[in-house]
């Protein structure tokens, strides 16, 4: 009790009067031997309107009269005795805090009493009252001292265990940073390969596309050319024959038709005896098939197909007549992925009767009864 008013005491002394709390280092003395902290002296200086290095204000305890004298409130000496003094009160006041709070950790809560039992029931401190009119009246129970010395050997047991655990599992932490550390290294890896060599192989793949369609640009310009010579031995008898007709209508004499004759029954023969070039339609198209599968040569067709491949195929809208009633739906039949795929993609190209002038025409659905055949239209040139 004596010591608890002691402190108090010392408290009030080391009390700052303007905010009445423990003095907030520095600690400035006045020449009148009142201490202030510096906050609180500058707030009063403030108030009294000193704002000057040589301004002068009066203490707020005894009214004297302060002088700055140039340097403003810096020139103001520092406690330095208080404030040692205060840093060792708040040190002696943290301890009886916690010293106050150890005693407090040990009275029961519900009658204010020191738990010095131990209750081997519930596994917890209590006091004598809680054992004898308490909820644990009916409870194993035994002395705090005896129960806190088994305790205590028995912690000190599993701590040596689980320092043993501790060091037995070093080992295994390091090979789990390695095997960290090793999964780091092979991800950043693979991630590299897959990157390098997928590149490689859409470049590939951006190669053979180009070189197709300059192999179909060539094919399609050779093929154009005959069909134009086709054409133009098309036109050859209908124009001889309105020369002849011409020359009998028009002739002036029987010399100039004899002439004439002889020439124009030249061209006749020639034309006559003449092997027509039109006598192989297919050799004038385009095989979209031959290159689907050039294209697509050594390329697992059923690795880049998805659970969606059907629905997508399915609700495109230039592809509605290849889902005609008399064609079987996008679905896989029995033979192998890669062979009823490629059938399906072909169909696509190989619709017949397309009123939208699909690139490739005269062609049927590979499963149906029509009879294939392909032609190209010439603006498929220009991509």
């Amino acid at each position: 009790m004596r010591c608890s008013s002691t402190m108090e005491a010392l408290g009030e002394a080391l009390s700052c009067p303007v905010c009445l709390e423990l003095f907030t280092p520095p600690v400035l003395v006045l020449t009148c031997a009142h201490n202030f902290c510096k906050q609180c002296l500058e707030k009063i200086l403030i108030r009294q309107n000193c704002s000057h290095v040589n301004g002068q204000f009066c203490c707020p305890m005894c009214r004297k009269v302060i002088y700055l004298r140039g340097r403003g409130i810096i020139g103001l000496p520092r406690n330095i005795l208080v404030e040692s003094i205060l840093e060792k009160f708040k040190d002696e006041l943290e301890n009886i805090r916690a010293q106050e709070q150890n005693q407090l950790s040990q009275i029961c809560e519900e009658h204010g009493e020191n738990m010095n039992l131990m209750c081997l029931t519930d596994d917890e401190p209590i006091c004598a009252i809680c054992k004898i009119f308490g909820n644990h009246e009916h409870h194993s129970v035994a002395k705090m001292s005896e129960a806190y010395t088994a305790r205590k050997m028995t912690f000190i047991k599993d701590i040596d265990l689980l320092l043993q655990k501790s060091e037995g599992t070093v080992q295994a932490r390091k090979e789990t940073e390695k095997l960290i550390n090793e999964l780091l290294s092979s991800t950043t890896d693979t991630k590299v390969m897959i990157d390098t060599v997928g590149i490689s192989l859409l470049k590939g793949i951006r190669c053979r596309i180009a070189e197709l369609k300059t192999k179909l640009h060539k094919d399609y310009s050779t093929k154009l050319e005959k069909l134009h010579l086709v054409e133009s031995e098309t036109e050859a008898p209908r124009q001889l024959y309105q020369q002849m007709k011409t020359l009998l209508e028009q002739h002036s004499n029987s010399v100039q038709f004899l002439q004439e004759d002889k020439k124009l029954r030249s061209k006749m023969e020639k034309l006559i005896e003449g092997r027509s070039l039109y006598q192989d339609p297919s050799k004038y198209k385009i095989s979209v098939r031959r290159y689907f599968e050039e294209l697509i040569r050594g390329i697992n067709i059923k690795d880049y197909i998805s659970t969606t491949s059907d629905d997508m195929l399915a609700t495109t809208s230039d592809l509605y007549e290849a889902r005609r009633p008399e064609c079987p739906a996008f679905a896989f039949s029995g033979e192998s992925p890669d062979q009823s795929f490629c059938k399906r993609v072909l169909g696509l190209f190989e619709k017949s009767g397309s009123k939208e002038q699909d690139l490739f025409t005269k062609a049927s659905c590979p499963d149906c009864s029509s009879t294939p055949g392909t032609s190209i239209d010439s603006s498929f040139l220009k991509d």
